[in-house]
């Protein structure tokens, strides 16, 4: 079992529009499939695993964007009672194995630290306006977390759109403020 982190090493922050009557959430367990830790802030989207809901990371060409409020590592999804080095932590009663988090179609402002901060050694820029997508492939790295980089819309699937952009929050780590969108892939329409 891996470590815990610190509880703002990785991170969503609903700024605006969490938590009320209309507000709007998902658990489920990650698929067995993604053999790698899914920290909080990451973006994932449904899929079906012997007939039950599990996530896999990224956002779909057509599957909703949900952005977890908890990673696979946290103490109320997986517990082994140590830490990496051996030493007793705390055991929950019962670790339920399930992630919780906001679907991209409800009127949240999130700052997450899961994103891409640099691409080919130079600082990404973040503007107000800008589309957001979050890769379905390519490890653990990546999978997951947000990027601008071929977000286009009616093309790939779009879950956010830039507000404010990066900046250090409260604990000094990196995040990035956006408003919570759902755009699926696909080609243009002509309205007439």
């Amino acid at each position: 079992m891996p470590a815990p982190d610190l509880m703002f090493e990785h991170g969503l922050d609903v700024k605006k529009g969490w938590f009320d009557m209309a507000s709007l959430d998902y658990s489920a367990k990650l698929a067995s499939t993604v053999t790698y830790d899914v920290p909080r802030g990451r973006v994932v989207h449904l899929s079906k695993e012997n007939g039950k809901d599990v996530f896999l990371p990224g956002v779909s060409a057509t599957g909703v964007a949900i952005f977890l409020l908890n990673g696979s590592t946290d103490a109320d999804v997986s517990n082994p009672g140590t830490t990496a080095a051996g030493n007793f932590m705390h055991q929950a009663v019962s670790p339920s194995g399930k992630l919780s988090g906001l679907v991209a179609t409800g009127g949240y402002e999130i700052a997450t630290t899961e994103y891409v901060k640099t691409s080919g050694g130079s600082a990404v820029v973040y503007s107000p306006g800008d589309l957001l997508t979050a890769p379905t492939s390519g490890g653990a790295a990546v999978e997951g977390v947000l990027t601008k980089a071929n977000a286009v819309q009616y093309v790939n699937p779009v879950c956010g759109v830039v507000s404010s952009g990066a900046a250090k929050n409260h604990n000094g780590v990196d995040t990035l403020s956006f408003w919570c969108v759902y755009l699926p892939a696909g080609t243009a329409a002509t309205i007439d």
